[in-house]
């Protein structure tokens, strides 16, 4: 478990972010989950208005980590369900949500075991900084996209992962809509990176 206090709200600029927080206590990431955490605020809040989600429209977060991009998700006013696999991070995450109430949900467990259809409305969006591992963030992507409930998604995902989803994922149109620097993410993202748009052709 995590032992730093939970932030209810977006930090102040001049405190630490989540990710430094937790970097400070020699938290070491899981090469398996291919764990990596953005650093800022400010990086969460691009990703969210480069996803354009309307507004109080409900997202799935997958892999929602430290809650940075969660916190700006339920501060724009969505109803968020954040699913996360690492159980070191539960209370953590459950901290940062709870002043949102039954507005922000969190669940620990690997999203491929969790009814998605029994817990999303229709026209969810999916907004996820996927693993970096090609393999996983495509079969975890193929998954969340077999749910019919998931309308479109804005994922972070590497330029081998945006080549195999265009090769098995005949019912999805891709199109990258922006960037994102490796030091934007703690630690430092192995690859270069793609912000792609992900809706049903």
């Amino acid at each position: 478990m995590i032992e730093i206090s939970p932030a209810r709200g977006l930090t102040e600029p001049s405190a630490p972010s989540a990710a430094e927080a937790v970097a400070a206590t020699g938290f070491t990431t899981r090469t398996d989950l291919g764990q990596y955490f953005l650093r800022s605020e400010d990086s969460a809040l691009r990703l969210l208005a480069s996803a354009a989600i309307p507004k109080g429209r409900q997202v799935l977060e997958v892999g929602a980590g430290l809650g940075t991009l969660s916190l700006a998700a339920a501060s724009a006013g969505h109803p968020l369900w954040a699913v996360e696999k690492d159980d070191r991070l539960g209370a953590h995450l459950t901290g940062r949500l709870s002043g949102f109430g039954e507005e922000a949900r969190v669940t620990i467990a690997d999203v491929r075991a969790v009814d998605l259809d029994g817990g999303l409305a229709a026209g969810t969006h999916l907004l996820a900084i996927m693993p970096f591992d090609a393999a996983l963030s495509t079969a975890l992507t193929l998954h969340v996209f077999a749910s019919p409930r998931v309308e479109r998604g804005l994922v972070v995902i590497t330029r081998q992962t945006m080549a195999q989803l265009d090769k098995e994922s005949s019912g999805l149109r891709l199109e990258e809509v922006d960037g994102i620097s490796r030091s934007d993410f703690w630690p430092a993202a192995p690859s270069v990176l793609r912000v792609v748009s992900i809706e049903r052709s």
